[in-house]
């Protein structure tokens, strides 16, 4: 396997115009600089140059990044690494940020948490701080792209959703540092809870990653409160209305009050293309058996659902899309609104 040699003066060659390209140069510069910054190594980090401007010197080692002009969905990427140059390519810029992210994960570097602290490396032993040689994990990856264009369907993105009953929301002291956590884990999209407002559209740009919201949280369109007075609304299992997942989906109110919610969190969040309404985790087959319901399988009742909130969202906004989960295989004859397309699996 290959070293990285630290001790060399190392430049950063980055294009211009490359969305997610600053931040990624900036965090590749970083965490060379920690390494550089150790005791014993009293070296300044790397410099960061624009890749169209006059070339170094010959003798120079350099890294070099580059990325093709594909949109976000081509997220693939490659690496090699050499002596004295190493290359990191993505097919976008989402794509350039992977592999730089990847190249500093085959040197050993880790994020953990996403807790806003500065950048960390990883536990040295003395012998290596002694001579600044890191052996690398792999001279090389490539991760190519797996999107055929055929539509949000198609994207093969890595997607990390915060789900609100999890302390992550809690632990990252803004969302700035939850996107950087996510992007320098080669997340390419990030899903906040209906609920929690995204206002860090900038950072994630930066970053090159995508912002979607939902998740496990169909359900939440028809607020619980409601059981008191109008258990009707809800699902019935064993003769008995149940208000703890889902919810009687063939209830002409339950279809009106679920769009109508739905179009409040769409309009509070006209930025995010791809929204994501799952029923609750685990109980996708757990839907209504009323009188009315049960001439239709769980599958069947989940699209009823998705398919007015759908209505709901192309009024409102005609790019965005919604996602939805059924097992592969599952009959449901009920087709789907333009603006719908299935997940066969989830994050």
């Amino acid at each position: 396997m290959p070293n990285f040699d630290v001790s060399k003066e190392w430049v950063i060659l980055a294009p211009k115009g490359v969305k997610g390209v600053r931040k990624c140069a900036e965090d590749l510069c970083g965490c060379v600089g920690l390494l550089r910054k150790l005791p014993g190594a009293a070296f300044a980090p790397p410099r960061i140059e624009d890749a169209a401007g006059p070339a170094p010197p010959e003798e120079a080692p350099i890294i070099i990044l580059n990325a093709g002009d594909a949109g976000p969905q081509r997220n693939g990427f490659s690496w090699r690494a050499g002596e004295r140059r190493i290359e990191i390519y993505g097919e976008s810029g989402r794509g350039l940020c992977n592999g730089v992210y990847d190249f500093l994960s085959a040197l050993g570097f880790r994020w953990p948490q996403p807790d806003g602290r500065e950048l960390r490396g990883k536990e040295i032993s003395p012998a290596l701080k002694a001579d600044m040689i890191y052996p690398l994990k792999s001279g090389g990856v490539y991760s190519p792209s797996n999107y055929s264009g055929g539509g949000p369907k198609d994207i093969p993105w890595k997607r990390f959703v915060v789900d609100a009953k999890t302390p992550y929301l809690r632990r990252a002291k803004k969302p700035d540092a939850l996107i950087a956590w996510a992007a320098r884990n080669k997340y390419d999209a990030l899903v906040f809870p209906l609920e929690s407002p995204i206002q860090a559209g900038k950072t994630a740009g930066d970053y090159a990653l995508e912002l979607e919201a939902g998740g496990w949280q169909l359900s939440r369109l028809l607020p619980r409160k409601l059981f008191l007075f109008h258990r009707e609304f809800f699902r019935m299992e064993g003769g008995k209305r149940r208000k703890d997942i889902n919810f009687c989906p063939t209830n002409p109110e339950t279809i009106r009050i679920i769009k109508e919610e739905g179009a409040k969190f769409f309009r509070s969040a006209p930025g995010v293309k791809i929204f994501h309404l799952w029923p609750d985790r685990g109980e996708e087959k757990n839907w209504c058996t009323c009188p009315t319901c049960r001439a239709f399988t769980p599958a069947e009742q989940n699209r009823i659902a998705i398919n007015a909130v759908a209505d709901a969202l192309a009024e409102i906004n005609k790019t965005a899309f919604i996602s939805f989960y059924e097992e592969k295989g599952e009959a449901a004859d009920i087709p789907l609104r333009k603006n719908v397309f299935a997940l066969e699996t989830l994050p």
